[in-house]
């Protein structure tokens, strides 16, 4: 009753003013509450969203050093597998030529063989007549 008496003199659109002011003032302070808790959520998550961009990254960045990893050793393993195959290239080249002297010596074994041939069956017939001469006096 004592609040009323105070705002008796100026009249009733004050003391509606004043219960305006405080109820806008209740709910203000409400209201900003409720605005503060707004921001710091959407502040966590906003740092939440860069924490899980910065982990994205950082995986990404990873993959990228594995990838790399990985791909330096494909490139070291195709280097040895060429060397590799030249190596074998030469030795094949070497096994070719081998053969073909080889071969030249086997051709010049036969030549002489089948010479050596001739002469066996040469003397052959030539003791087979000294015997048929022989065994017929």
């Amino acid at each position: 009753m004592e609040v009323l008496k105070l705002f008796a003199p100026y009249g009733p659109g004050w003391l509606g003013g004043v219960l305006l002011a405080l109820i806008a003032f209740y709910f203000g302070r409400q209201f900003l509450a409720e605005y503060k808790v707004q921001n710091e959520r959407k502040a966590n998550l906003d740092l939440k969203r860069e924490e899980r961009k910065q982990a994205e990254v950082d995986e990404r960045a990873q993959r990228d050093r594995e990838r790399s990893q990985m791909e330096g050793r494909i490139a070291a393993q195709m280097e040895r597998s060429n060397t590799l195959i030249e190596g074998m290239k030469t030795l094949m080249e070497s096994v070719v030529a081998s053969n073909d002297v080889l071969h030249a010596d086997l051709v010049n074994s036969q030549a002489r063989s089948q010479g050596m041939a001739e002469k066996v069956d040469h003397i052959y017939d030539r003791v087979d007549l000294m015997y048929n001469k022989e065994t017929s006096r």
